[in-house]
Formats: structure tokens, sequence, C-alpha cells
């Protein structure tokens, strides 16, 4: 780590100085209706085909090259439940580049070969991607053509492809040069091959071998920043955003249409990406319709970057400057991304609920607004504090990224009140069931400042819960509101909208007495493979009386299924239940898969 810093990406230098093949009738920037695929193709899981590099075991140990393996099996069952594509039952075969290995093409329009390579580029040696040399079995192969002949003087055939692949991903591990000048890089990744719609069908992943290091290896941190590099390499970056497309008045299987325009500045010269899905989440998860969601700013004043803006989507995946892994998540802003490139499928349940920002407004994060020492994301001063997602206790601090905004970064080392741990104050309790709570209470006066202290805590319900420090009973802790604690001296603030919100928290909590409210009667390890279900009887116990509208308990009954979800580690979209459930008893639970959402492999 260095710094406060865990890992930052250069995927824009990277991508700038990769050579990109594709189609030659790939769209322009003017709009033009491009072709889909077949009518008869359905959208399956991607398929993304790790590809290593020989010779990479020369450089790292057995444990190395097999902990990796594991880590990118990882991030690809991750995307491919997140995505689907019109899939092909053919081998992918890559394109080779006829600038490279043409000499002349003949461009008299009345020879039979017209456009046809007529002489070979004697220095012609391969196709490479990112240094990376691609096998010829890969690749299709090519023909030198007479003026007029009907067959061609020499031939490479085609290869024999990659079979069941969607996206082939070549993995190289090395200590490069941009690894050299970037010590905080954990690894980089570019796309070098296009289909013709403008998707990205192969690329290149490095991963910077004094990262690896046996005894530094941390294998989330491999994953996050592996999922990270993958996304841009699939789609999310502004070498790509002319060849986003629109389909959404397009028939299955028909023609889709260029976007016109992927990103535009605002009022504050910042680039921001306006496409529908994407404006949609923004309006829902900032309270303001009609936002476009704001790219990075440095290093980027005349020219759209390829990362969100860390002052303005903290948390997500997608920011330059990556979080903790267990502080990141796939947001529902990238999803909606993915969504307006028009060439994926997205699995809308598989998601993560951004906490930053949440219904601040449009003018959130500005460097004009970040100072407010009232504000409830940014802070002020050098006190210990809490990270906004109050699973660690943060410092508050900026890096290059905010210009000059300050947010409260966990802390390097110790400061994770999940994990549990002997040690800091008094009355702190370090446990899987404890947060971040700003206080200054004490059982000796006189009064300490208000720092980030860990108590236990327990959900009631949403937004409610009851907070425990060391020696105390549970108490209830209103939400927003400074409470005191039976023999204690001073003040605890209680978070509101930050605990009890149904937020997946990647840390594995333990079981608290009093604090579950759903139950199931077994519980037993899921494996449902296609076509295949199971079914499960779950209890609901209601705190209260429930009243309301049908679509009231219809809302809840998709918080519901959102736990179980996260505490039986299976999927949403997998998850049915029937037409009619009462809410205040129990109701059968099947677990199906379906072609649009696949089944885990356990």
């Amino acid at each position: 780590m260095t710094g406060l810093c865990l890992s930052v990406c250069i995927h824009d230098s990277v991508q700038k100085d990769t050579h990109v093949v594709s189609p030659q009738f790939l769209p322009s920037k003017t709009p033009r209706i491009l072709p889909r695929s077949s009518p008869l193709s359905l959208f399956m899981p991607l398929r993304i085909t790790p590809w290593y590099v020989p010779g990479e075991s020369a450089v790292t140990t057995l444990q190395i090259s097999a902990q990796l393996q594991a880590a990118m099996a990882e991030v690809t069952n991750i995307i491919s439940s997140m995505l689907s594509v019109r899939t092909s039952e053919s081998p992918l075969l890559l394109s080779r580049d006829i600038s490279r290995y043409c000499r002349s093409v003949w461009r008299d329009p009345s020879l039979r070969n017209y456009n046809r390579c007529g002489s070979l580029d004697v220095s012609y040696s391969g196709e490479s991607c990112l240094d990376v040399m691609i096998p010829d079995s890969h690749l299709q192969g090519f023909a030198i053509w007479p003026a007029n002949g009907n067959e061609p003087i020499q031939m490479i055939p085609d290869g024999t492809g990659v079979p069941d692949t969607d996206f082939l991903l070549y993995v190289r591990v090395a200590q490069t040069i941009k690894c050299a000048a970037q010590p905080s890089v954990i690894a980089y990744a570019s796309f070098c091959q296009l289909d013709s719609s403008g998707r990205p069908i192969a690329g290149v992943i490095v991963f910077c071998m004094e990262r690896l290091k046996e005894g530094d290896y941390q294998h989330s941190h491999i994953v996050q920043a592996s999922l990270h590099e993958l996304l841009h390499a699939l789609g999310f970056s502004n070498s790509l955003f002319e060849y986003w497309t629109d389909c959404s008045f397009s028939e299955p299987g028909g023609a889709c249409s260029s976007r016109s325009r992927v990103s535009n500045t605002d009022e504050h010269g910042q680039f921001r990406i306006y496409t529908p899905t994407v404006t949609q989440k923004m309006g829902e998860h900032f309270g303001e319709a009609n936002v476009g969601a704001p790219l990075e700013n440095k290093d980027f004043p005349s020219s759209p970057s390829s990362h969100w803006e860390s002052r303005i989507l903290q948390g997500s995946i997608l920011t330059a400057s990556l979080s903790p892994p267990h502080l990141s998540l796939l947001d529902p802003i990238t999803l909606a991304a993915f969504t307006d490139m028009g060439w994926y499928g997205v699995n809308t349940s598989f998601k993560g609920q951004l906490v930053w920002g949440r219904d601040a407004g449009p003018s959130f994060g500005q460097p004009s607004t970040c100072h407010d020492s009232f504000s409830d994301f940014f802070c002020t001063g050098s006190e210990i504090g809490c990270h906004h997602l109050h699973l660690d206790k943060g410092i508050c601090t900026t890096d290059a990224f905010l210009d000059g905004c300050r947010i409260y970064k966990p802390l390097p080392k110790g400061g994770e009140c999940w994990l549990e741990r002997n040690g800091g104050e008094p009355d702190e309790i370090y446990h899987a069931q404890s947060r971040c709570f700003f206080s200054n209470i004490t059982k000796t006066p006189p009064y300490q400042k208000i720092t980030g202290r860990c108590y236990l805590h327990q959900c009631l319900a949403s937004n409610t819960f009851q907070v425990k420090v060391q020696g105390s009973e549970w108490m209830d802790c209103p939400s927003g509101q400074w409470v005191q604690v039976a023999g204690f001296e001073g003040f605890l603030k209680c978070p509101s909208d930050r605990l009890c919100m149904g937020f997946p928290y990647p840390p594995a909590q333990s079981p608290t007495a009093g604090s579950s409210t759903i139950h199931s009667e077994a519980t037993r390890e899921v494996n449902i493979t296609s076509n295949q279900s199971m079914e499960v009887r779950v209890l609901v116990t209601l705190t209260q009386s429930l009243e309301g509208s049908t679509e009231k308990i219809m809302l809840l009954l998709d918080e519901v299924l959102d736990v179980i979800s996260q505490v039986a580690e299976v999927q949403r979209c997998l998850l049915h239940v029937p037409s009619q459930i009462d809410l205040g008893s129990s109701f059968t639970l099947t677990i199906r898969s379906s072609h649009n959402c696949p089944s885990p492999a356990v």
C-alpha cells in the first residue's frame, strides 16, 4: 500500500498506446444503423476465456500462479453473472491487421481482386496485443492475391480459434516499465480487438510482478483490481464511447443505431455521461432528474476520462483510485453504463447500493461546496473519524483525485471495526457486528474529543438499530441523533441512512441474539443447474403490523429477497416467489435458474 491509496488505474494512458484491430465497417462518429446478431441467437452469459502467456511460470511461483488463476476465475464468474451477449457457436477467431501484413492493396476498381492484398510485407511477424504475441491458432488466415486471378498466390489458413468464447483475455505477469513507474499499480489492461458492432472481443491484462510477491499477495485486492481493469477492457473506456450503440427502439435481433454522443460537459466544464439509463440511475440516487454521471477531471481538462469522478461517486468500482475491496462495489451507475453500451444484457439484480451522496442533490461534491463543515460526507480537521460506510475508522484527508475536498479514508491498519480483535479505547468492541460511531463517551471525565470508535450494533428495521458499548446494555440509537449511554459521560452519534438499510456489506456478519427477523427452516449448499429448482420454506417475522398498499407490500418483499440473497450468497435473480404471499407468515421460495440468470457453481 502506498500511503492511504491502495491502487490507482492507468488504463487511459495504456489504451492510448494499444493498437486496436477491427473490421473495416465499424461505425463512424456519425449516426448509422448497425446490424445486430441473428434473431435466432439468444443473450447468454458472457464467456471470458483467460489465456495465460506461456513462460509466465518462469517469473512466478507455482503458488502465485495458482492464486492468480483462482482470482481470474472468480472475476470472470462475477462478470458472467453480470453481463450477457448474443453468442456464437463458432470458435472465436481474431482479425489480422491488413496494414501490417500487406505491403500494397489493389486499388483499381476494375480489377477482379479490388481492395485485396497484392503483396506481402516481408517484415510482418504476426499480431500482438499489448506486447503479447497472439498465436496463429487464434487468428484468421490471410492471402496474397494476383490482380485478376481466382486463386491466391500465398495463404496462411485460419487458425482453429478459441471455442466457447465471447471475450479472449491474455494474462501476463511482468515487471514492466509502467509497473516500475507506478508502484501503486497492481494491474493494467486494454482491449485490442473489436467486432463489427464495436464490442471488444480481446484484450490483455498485465499484473505487476512486484505486487504478486509471496507474503504481499492479497486475494481480495487482486480480484478487485482485475475486475476494475476487465470492466475497462469490456467497454468502459473513453476510446469506445463513439462505438456505444442504442438498441432501445430495436426489435430482438434487429438493427441498433450508434449514439450521436455519449459524453458532454456540464456548466462547470466537467465531462459527464448523459446516456438514458445512466441519467435515470443518477437521478434516482441524487434525487435530481437529468443529471449525467461525472467523469474524472484530473489530467482530462478537454476530453472525457474512463473513470467516474471520485468526489461524486466515491465507493464505485470504477473510480481511478480504488478503495480497499470491502469498501468498493459494482454500483448501479456502472451497471447503467454497461446497459447503455448496447452490446450487453445486464443483470439488474446484480447490484450494490451506493451510499455516497445519496439524495444530496445536483451540487453535491463540487469543490466550491465540499468544504462545508456540516456535510455528512466530506470532512474538515485532522481527527480520527468514520469512513462513510461506518465499517472502518477513517482519517480526514485528500488525494490528487479529490480536487482539495477531504473525506474520511480508512486507516491503513487497525481501523476495521468489523475485524474481531482486542485493543482500542476501553469501551470499544471490535466484532463482525461492530460499526464505527462518532463518540466522546467516557467513564472518567474530563470529556474527550469526538472521534470514530467501534461499537456493536444490531438492526431492528430499516434505518432502525441498537448500539452496545463495552460494559453497557443494548440501547436504541435513533438515526441522526446524539445519544447518551447509561453509566458513561459524553455522547454518541447515531448515523442516518447508513446502517440497516439493506446495503450489502462485504464482511461476513456473525449472528447476534435478537438481531435476525428472517429465518429459513434449513441451511444447505445450493447447486442449481439448468432446468432444476429447489424449494425452501421461509418464515418472516414482522416487528410491527404491516399496513399499506399492494405496492408497498411488494417493495417490502423485494427487500426481504435482497436480504436472503445476501445472507445465503445466492443471486437475487434466482429467487422466485408465488404471485400472492402473506408476509406475516411463511411462504415457499423457489430457487431456479433461467436463460438470463446464470446458475452459480455453488
